[in-house]
């Protein structure tokens, strides 16, 4: 006659499962993890890539954004303008205009009579969008013309530029200026307390190349999105293309800590060497 588990042999049974289970996991996100954080290097690394051919093609680095009306009024006016900034011939961008376009970013441009996106011209018209999501992102805030799909951000505050930005500079990074590009970030994590966002900006305002106390700083931190609890990091690619982890966040100005401890969103350095400024890849953590 067959008889069933005895009361004890079942508490024995579930205690072995709940530790195999204990035990078993933890490692199984540990993998997981990996897996979303070696992705999105991938990501990074394919866009840093493609941003540095651009580079050494255009002999600049690709715009950050344009606001097409206003570069219609203020560029490509004069034969001076014609010689020194060839790129804001809208021809050059497959327009008579550059108000055809309705937005004009690093990662997606859209014409005023189409309803969807393409790719940023530093992909050469080939199709990159799922580059320019972050795996791990879970947020799909609209963040730009009603545009949800950027994880990452791209490096404004030194190398490419978003017009009408308050600062001394209104042109991208000359390719030429860039000493050292192993030690520059050009893309990376982006997030702050409203969401992902498009625009990387440095910690502290660099009066060399910025007049407002405002556009270095504000929002265009990172995302310490990757891992869990106090074992987070960022991924951020440099622009020769290799990649690399950050787990140190600091706030506006250069000290430690979350600038939004919600989203875990902060800056990667205490001062804005990493970013590019002056000498572009010479290590510089200055402070006003």
């Amino acid at each position: 006659m067959k008889r069933g588990f005895t009361l004890l042999e079942m508490i024995i049974v579930v205690g072995l499962i709940s530790i195999v289970a204990v035990l078993v996991v933890p490692t199984l996100t540990v993998v997981r993890e990996r897996a979303l954080s070696a992705q999105c290097k991938n990501n990074l690394h394919q866009l840093a890539v493609a941003c540095q051919g651009y580079a050494m093609r255009e002999g600049y680095m690709p715009w950050g954004s344009i606001s097409p009306h206003d570069h219609d009024r203020n560029y490509w006016r004069t034969e001076a303008y014609k010689m020194f900034m060839p790129r804001e011939n809208p021809a050059l961008h497959g327009v008579t205009c550059w108000k055809e376009f309705s937005s004009f970013c690093w990662d997606f441009t859209r014409k005023a009579d189409e309803a969807g996106w393409h790719s940023g011209e530093m992909f050469g018209g080939m199709s990159a969008d799922s580059l320019f999501s972050c795996p791990k992102c879970e947020s799909k805030s609209d963040n730009w013309d009603g545009n949800h799909i950027t994880g990452y951000n791209y490096n404004v505050c030194y190398l490419g530029y978003v017009e009408n930005d308050a600062g001394k500079r209104f042109y991208p990074t000359a390719w030429s200026a860039i000493k050292n590009p192993a030690s520059v970030v050009v893309f990376g994590d982006g997030g702050y307390a409203g969401g992902p966002n498009k625009f990387m900006r440095a910690p502290i305002q660099d009066k060399e190349y910025d007049k407002s106390s405002a556009s270095l700083r504000k929002a265009g931190t990172q995302a310490f999105r990757h891992g869990w609890r106090h074992w987070r990091h960022c991924n951020m690619a440099f622009l020769d293309g290799h990649v690399e982890e950050f787990r140190n966040p600091y706030k506006a100005g250069g000290s430690k800590g979350w600038v939004d401890a919600k989203s875990y969103s902060a800056f990667i350095s205490s001062g804005n060497g990493i970013y590019g400024p002056r000498g572009f890849g010479i290590a510089d953590d200055f402070t006003e």
